[in-house]
Order: structure tokens, then C-alpha cells, then sequence
């Protein structure tokens, strides 16, 4: 043991002693080689500068021919040009270092200054050296020098410049990094990012590159990186043999120190900045992203952290008149030519209902018209047939290509539905969606709100598409993409024939009905057409829309040859009394719409339509008859809308059998309905089955109201409260359960009721309207809460969108004094209200901005804020009501 222990000691002091050695033999030839390595710096230093010549010769040669030093060798340069001055700083120093040395050069008067001396001189000598060796490895100095950007050529901006405006000022915040800016085709978003580009290029800023790139459907990433390798400086003979990974290598390293912008044009998915090569903008880099898209999703997609999305609007009926006109008289003052063609002419722009795209190539197509016939004549073709108009063969094909980019072949289908009805119509999106259902293109769904949430999602991703525009509930189709729709639907070779749409075209009779054999839907919906006494042959018809006409009469075989049709919609014809007995030949019908028409009684021949989903018999106040074991021959019903109607008496009243017939129906997933007394509200609230599908409720003249059953209710479902009394409620039973499915309140005409303040219950509530209450001093009583402890005060209608206050001349308070968590309040109209002097907004509970509020401007000038700011910040959001 004892050995062991003196070998490893012996060990551990012979190495000890060797790093001493080594240490003292280090730091003494910093001193003994001082004097040669001073020569040896000054000699290499003189061989850098020389090389440096050589090197910017070079550069200045390649640089006179256009192209650009390369980036390693710039910082070549610059290095050595830093290196000389410390070097020559460090050689000042020379003479006096030398003369405190001895000994040979080898001991020191002052050792510490001589050592540190001596150790910088050493460090810069292997410096320079580094820096010989890499400036003779420069085979090429430079290559092709990145094209300068030009400005691109714009159209005319007309309507715009607030807008380009507004974005430049966005784009100068410095969290603003990606902006998305979205719309439909042809609605400016181009012109709109090249003004921004321009404005880039004219105004002084310190980005290094500024580069717009064209994207383009089906886009490939090695074209991209082609175009950002051109206007970088990296592309060439080489570059075109990379790979995608290496091209991407070298446009990062390229821009990761630069500062830049990209404005991306004609983006229609996603582009993997990364796989591109291109840096994120980030608060480093602070550069910018700019593109244009069809589709609002992208933007999401794109955005990234500090993202931004914008979208780009049709122009005003002012500003698109102006641009029209522009173009109209683009040679010549046509407009002055006749008296008549000004107000022709405003006919015709409003038809391209704000598209820039189409105001500008339609208004050069009327550029050559110098007579009110023209006008005329062009006009007539416009409303027939939009597609054979000059210059739409230009317009058309652009916008399509939104179509064509589509998912599916479900959607595409669902958005060529939609041209079916007039122009300008707003759609009630569940109403369409039940359409859909009974064209089974959502056939796969077993129950309503499988077919809802699908058909929703579809509608959601038109609309970020871009193809139509989300209203409140409802969905509009912009007028040229309507064109579009039926030029692709009723014209293109695959699918003529197929649609025949003559909506709001003033008809008095329905159009030949021998063109009617190839159709498959048909629409002749908000005509004048007063009776159908003609028999059509249409054996392939399936879809036919007659509502909103002035039905009186229609023939008993006028459905003979229509064995296939699957969705007839009748409804909005007022003096629409009887049904012909053939409506028996409708064997496929699936969806049938009766609402809004005078029809005392539902015949029997209605049996036949054994594979019906839908019925529609809303605000059908005459109908009081509808035969024994009629509706339990529609085994196959999801939907059954009775709001308004004469049956609701006749079934819970005192027809035994039909109440029987309702309840059978095992697979109706969707009632509404009216109760106007108190024996049909018993036996409603008695109903399992009713309780559990009814989604829409009306309470309509009822002198005592208790509403706790309504907390039994099985499903979301909206509540009208219509000319009742008094409204009284059971704690007992909302303590246990409240009304958490009320999503929709809507009260009227009920001139007793002086609060609301059972709507604490509705933790769920979206929508609140109360109108023509006489007696309404307030909505929730505050005093009246103490006996309802169980209520949670934060939860109260914190999701509430929209309120609406109309005719309440005594209403004071909405919420006392206090304020509400309306984090999704999007609307608030109030009107008639004159002595609500408090709303329960402050900028905490209110915190998106996008909230409008409508009332009369004297209305809104008494209103009491409980702080300057929280008048400023609402102001934005006032619109007077008009």
C-alpha cells in the first residue's frame, strides 16, 4: 500500500511540474521571439496591404461591369482595413517594448507589461497570416449583381387611396411584420400591393432588399427561390443545379443579417417561408412580409406572430361610379353624348357592384356606345345573360379560378346553389343548408345538426374564399360572382342546361316549358307569375324555387313529369290558397316549403311523399285542417317548422290524434313552434318529445306566463315572448337547473313587463331583442338578485353579440350602475329609448373594437360615461341611425 502511494504522489508532481514548465516556457517566449515576431508582423502586414490592392482591383473591375462584390469578400475587406490600424497602433508602441528587454531579449525590466506586450503581438501575427491565407483562396471576387428594382407600372388607384393610406401606416408600426391583405378577385388587392411596393422604392429607408415576388396558384417553391435568387444577386449557372435545400441554404445566409421586404402577390395556400429560405420578420430582423390572397385563410396561415390580416372591400357606389365614368370617357366625353345614357350608365356600374375589375373593362367596353339604344341594348343583355356581354369573357375566367381552387366537389356544388337565388338576396344560412339537405348533398348526416355543423363549415370556407359574404346569419353572392356562378352552372359545356335561373326577372308567366327538359333546378323565384296552368315535360328536374311570386292557382297535373324533383319551395305566395291533387306525383321530394301562403288545408294526396325531410308551414295563420294520419306517413321528417301557424292549435288542441302523430315521429330533430294557451303550453311542457327537438319557441298572448319549464328544454333554441302579461318564475326549479340552452331572446308588445331580470338564468345568451315594451324601466333589476344567490355575476351575459332596444320609452338601466363582461358584444341598436342614459360598457369589458352601436345622434349626445376615456375609445362605434 504504501508504494502504491508514492508512485501515483511521484506521478501527480512530474506532471504538475511539467505544466509549470510549459507555462514558464510559454509566457517567455512571448518575450524572447518579440523582436522576430515584430519583424515578422510588420512583413506580413505590408504582404496583406498588398494583397488587399490586389483583391479591390478586382472588385473594381468586375464592379464596373455590373456585378456585385460577394459578401465573404466584403468582409474580407473590411476586416483588413480594421486590422491595419490595430496593427499600426500596436507597432507604436515598438521601440519602447524593445528597450525593456535584457538578458538576450529574454528577461524584462517590467516582465507583466513586456509579457502582455509580447502576447498581442503574437495574436495579431496569426491574424494576419489568417487573413494572407483566406485572401489567396478568392478565385472570384464577385458575381452577378442583383437587378435594381423598378417601379411597376399600376393602374389607376380611383377609390383606393385611403386605403393605401391606412395600410402604409400600418406597415411603419414596427410590430407590424406580416400583413395578409384578402378579397376576391378583381377587387384591387394587386394594384394595391404595388403602390405599396412603389412607395417602398420612392421613400428613403434603410431595408437592403425589397423584392416582389408573383406566386400564383399550384405554386412550386424552386420557382420562387429562382426569382428571389435573381433579385439577390445568388442566381446563376450553378444555382440552377442546386437543390431545393441548398437554394434555401443560401438565400437564408444571404438575408439572415439584411433587413428586407417581401411582398408576395396571387397567394392561394400557404408558402413555407422556411423550405423557401426566407427569414420569419421578426423584432431582430425587422422586416417586413406583405401578400395578396382569395382566401382569408391563408392569412391565418401566414400571419405568424405579429401578423396582421386586411381585407380588401368593393368600392363604394360613389367612388365606382367615378372609376366607371373614367373609363367610359377614356377617348371621348360619352357620357354628354345624350341625356339619357348618364342614368343608363348608372344603371350599368351599379351592375358591377363596386368590382374594379369589372368597372374598368366594362366601362371601356361602353366606351364605343354613343346612343341610349346602345345602353339599352347592352343592359338587357347584362340582366339576361351577363356572360355574352363585351368584355365579361375577361373578367369571367379570373374570378373562376376562385372556383376552381375550391376543396371539393361537395363545395363547389354547394356554391354554384347559390346563384340560384336573385341578385342581391341575403341567404338565411340554415335555411340553405336545409336546401342542401334536400339535394343530399349532405346526405350522409343522420341527424339536423351533423347536416348544420357540415354545412356551416362549408359556408365558412366560401366565405374566406371570398365567394360569398357573411351577413349576420345570413350570406350574400356578390353580383359578378353570381355571374360567374351561372355562367359556369347554366353555359360551360359540362354543366349546360342544368341550372335555368330567372329570378327577379319580372316574370308574369313561367318561360317556355319546352326548354324545360334537360334542367335539373330551376329558379323563378320574386317574379309576378300568378298561375301555373301549363304542363311542363321535365323528367330530370330537381330543385324548383317558386316562391315570392303571386301564386293563385296551379294546374292539378302541372307535377306530373316531375317524379325526380327533391326540393319545391312555394313559400311568400300570399294568395296561395290550395294545393292540386297532383303534388301526389312528387314521390322524391324531400324538402317542401309552405310557408307564408294562405292554405286552409293540406290535402291527402300529401301522403305520397313518404321520403320527406323538411316542412315548412311557418306563418301559415289560415291552415287548420291537415288529415288524420297524414304526418305520420312522413316517417322520414327532421325538420318541422310550425312557428305561426294554425296547426299548433290543431295539434295540441283538440285533434287527440295529431298530438299522437307528432309525437311518433322518431326521427324530427327540429320543431318550432307557437303556444297561444294555457291548455297547449300544459300539454307541450308535458311533451318529452317536443321538450327535446324544438329549437324555436314562440309565447304569444298569454295573460300568465310562468317560463320554468323552459329550463327543461332539451336543445338551443330561441325564445319570442309576443302581447304576453305577467312573466313569473319558480327559484326552486331554476336553482336546479337554469336556462341554459335560451340562446336567442325575443320580446314584444308586452306592455306589462317592467324587467327581465329572469335572463340572469341564461348563462348562454347570444341575441336579446325587446321591443314595444311601454313598461320597461329596466332589464335586470338589481334589487331583485338577492334572492337569486346561486347566479354567478361574472357569467351574466358575457356572451351576448347582440342587443337590440327598441320603443322602451321608460327604460333607464340595462344593468343598474354596473358594468358587463361583453367580451363578444358586436352590436348594440338602441332606438325610442330616451331615457336610458347609461350603457354597462368600459374599455375593460369591451375589449375588441370592432363593436357598432346605431341609435339616434341625440340619443347618443346625453349618454353618461363614467370616464373621458371610455367616451373617446366608443365613439368610433357610433353610427346614427338613419
Amino acid at each position: 500500500m504504501g508504494n502504491c502511494c508514492s508512485v501515483t504522489l511521484q506521478v501527480q508532481c512530474d506532471a504538475l511540474i511539467n505544466r509549470c514548465l510549459d507555462c514558464t516556457f510559454g509566457r517567455a517566449s512571448y518575450l524572447c521571439l518579440m523582436e522576430e515576431n515584430l519583424k515578422s508582423l510588420t512583413n506580413a502586414l505590408e504582404e496583406l496591404k498588398a494583397l488587399k490592392n490586389d483583391v479591390e482591383d478586382k472588385v473594381d473591375r468586375a464592379e464596373a461591369q455590373e456585378q456585385r462584390r460577394l459578401d465573404q469578400v466584403q468582409w474580407w475587406m473590411s476586416r483588413v482595413a480594421e486590422i491595419q490600424v490595430e496593427v499600426v497602433e500596436l507597432l507604436r508602441d515598438k521601440d519602447q517594448e524593445l528597450q525593456k528587454l535584457c538578458a538576450g531579449g529574454c528577461c524584462s525590466s517590467s516582465c507583466n507589461s513586456s509579457y502582455e506586450y509580447g502576447k498581442k503581438v503574437t495574436e495579431k501575427l496569426r491574424e494576419v497570416e489568417a487573413l494572407r491565407l483566406k485572401g489567396r483562396t478568392f478565385d472570384e471576387v464577385a458575381g452577378d449583381a442583383p437587378p435594381l428594382p423598378e417601379m411597376r407600372q399600376m393602374d389607376h388607384t380611383l377609390g383606393m387611396e385611403s386605403m393605401v393610406v391606412e395600410l402604409w401606416r400600418q406597415l411603419e408600426e414596427p410590430e407590424v411584420r406580416i400583413v395578409g391583405l384578402y378579397g376576391m378577385g378583381g377587387v384591387g388587392k394587386t394594384t394595391l400591393l404595388d403602390q405599396i411596393y412603389n412607395r417602398y422604392l420612392g421613400t428613403p429607408n434603410d431595408f437592403d432588399f425589397i423584392i416582389w415576388i408573383p406566386i400564383s396558384r399550384n405554386h412550386r417553391i424552386e420557382k420562387i427561390q429562382n426569382e428571389i435568387g435573381r433579385q439577390i444577386g445568388c442566381f446563376s449557372d450553378r444555382w440552377k443545379n442546386k437543390e431545393k435545400e441548398q437554394k434555401a441554404n443560401e438565400i437564408f445566409k444571404a438575408l439572415r443579417r439584411k433587413k428586407f421586404v417581401f411582398l408576395l402577390d396571387d397567394v392561394w395556400e400557404q408558402v413555407d417561408l422556411i423550405k423557401v429560405g426566407i427569414p420569419i420578420p421578426d423584432e431582430t430582423n425587422r422586416s417586413k412580409l406583405i401578400f395578396t390572397t382569395r382566401d382569408e385563410q391563408v392569412c391565418s396561415k401566414m400571419g405568424g406572430i405579429g401578423g396582421r390580416k386586411k381585407r380588401v372591400k368593393c368600392l363604394e357606389e360613389d367612388e365606382a361610379w367615378k372609376l366607371f365614368r373614367m373609363n367610359v370617357n377614356v377617348a371621348e366625353d360619352v357620357l354628354s353624348l345624350d341625356p339619357e345614357i348618364p342614368v343608363l350608365a348608372k344603371t350599368v356600374a351599379r351592375k358591377c357592384a363596386g368590382l374594379p375589375l369589372a368597372l374598368k373593362i366594362v366601362g371601356r367596353a361602353m366606351s364605343c356606345k354613343k346612343t341610349a339604344r346602345e345602353w339599352k341594348g347592352a343592359i338587357d343583355v347584362l340582366r339576361s345573360s351577363a356572360s355574352r356581354f363585351e368584355g365579361m369573357e375577361e373578367v369571367l375566367p379570373l374570378l373562376k379560378l376562385s372556383y376552381d381552387n375550391l376543396s371539393s366537389d361537395e363545395v363547389k356544388a354547394c356554391f354554384l346553389y347559390c346563384a340560384l337565388f336573385p341578385e342581391d338576396f341575403a341567404i338565411h344560412k340554415d335555411e340553405l343548408i336545409y336546401k342542401w339537405m334536400g339535394e343530399e348533398i349532405l346526405k350522409e348526416y343522420a341527424d339536423v345538426d351533423g347536416a348544420l355543423n357540415k354545412g356551416y363549415t362549408i359556408i365558412g370556407t366560401l366565405v374566406r374564399s371570398c365567394l360569398l359574404e357573411d351577413i349576420r346569419g345570413h350570406v350574400k353572392m356578390h353580383d359578378v360572382i353570381r355571374d360567374m356562378a351561372l355562367w359556369l352552372a347554366c353555359e360551360l359545356e359540362e354543366t349546360k342546361d342544368n341550372f335555368m335561373v330567372q329570378a327577379g326577372h319580372l316574370l308574369k308567366e313561367i318561360p317556355n316549358v319546352e326548354k324545360w327538359d334537360g334542367v335539373k333546378r330551376m329558379s323563378l323565384m320574386a317574379n309576378d307569375i300568378e298561375n301555373l296552368d301549363t304542363i311542363p315535360s321535365c323528367p330530370n328536374l330537381h330543385t324548383l324555387y317558386l316562391s315570392n311570386n303571386r301564386l293563385k292557382m296551379i294546374d292539378h297535373n302541372f307535377f306530373n313529369s316531375m317524379s325526380t324533383l327533391q326540393v319545391l319551395d312555394l313559400s311568400k305566395n300570399k294568395d296561395l290558397a290550395q294545393l292540386p291533387s297532383g303534388i301526389s306525383k312528387l314521390v322524391s321530394l324531400l324538402y317542401l316549403d309552405l310557408s307564408e301562403t294562405c292554405i286552409a288545408a293540406l290535402p291527402i294526396e300529401l301522403k305520397a311523399l313518404v321520403k320527406l325531410i323538411y316542412l315548412n308551414l311557418e306563418h301559415t295563420s289560415e291552415l287548420d285542417v291537415i288529415p288524420q294520419n297524414l304526418l305520420s306517413s312522413f316517417s322520414k321528417l327532421r325538420v318541422l317548422k310550425l312557428y305561426n301557424s294554425g296547426t299548433c292549435k290543431s295539434i295540441l288542441g283538440d285533434n287527440a290524434h295529431l298530438e299522437s302523430e307528432l309525437q311518433g315521429l322518431k326521427h324530427l330533430d327540429m320543431l318550432t313552434f307557437t303556444i297561444q294557451t294555457v291548455l297547449i303550453s300544459e300539454r307541450f311542457f308535458a311533451s318529452n318529445k317536443l321538450m327535446s327537438c324544438t329549437r324555436f319557441l314562440c309565447l304569444d298572448g298569454l295573460s300568465l306566463l310562468d317560463i320554468s319549464p323552459l329550463a327543461y328544454m332539451k336543445r338551443a333554441y330561441s325564445l319570442i315572448i309576443n302581447s304576453c302579461g305577467r312573466v313569473e318564475y319558480n327559484l326552486d326549479v331554476l336553482s336546479q337547473s337554469s336556462f341554459k340552452h335560451l340562446e336567442a331572446v325575443d320580446v314584444h308588445d308586452c306592455p306589462n313587463l317592467s324587467d327581465l331580470t329572469w335572463l340572469v338564468f341564461a348563462p348562454n345568451l347570444k341575441t336579446l331583442s325587446i321591443r314595444s315594451c311601454s313598461n320597461m324601466t329596466e332589464i335586470i333589476r338589481l334589487e331583485n338578485l338577492g334572492e337569486i344567490a346561486q347566479v354567478d355575476e361574472m357569467n351574466q351575459f358575457s356572451k351576448l353579440d347582440e342587443l337590440i332596444l327598441v320603443s322602451l320609452p321608460k327604460l333607464e338601466s340595462i344593468y343598474g350602475d354596473k358594468t358587463l363582461p361583453l367580451r363578444y358584444l358586436k352590436r348594440i341598436e338602441t332606438r325610442g329609448c330616451r331615457n336610458l342614459k347609461k350603457l354597462p360598457l368600459n374599455l375593460s369589458s369591451v375589449p375588441k373594437r370592432d363593436l357598432v352601436i346605431t341609435g339616434e345622434q341625440e340619443w347618443w349626445n346625453m349618454l353618461l360615461w363614467k370616464s373621458e376615456d371610455d367616451k373617446k375609445a366608443f365613439l368610433p362605434c357610433f353610427r346614427q341611425y338613419k
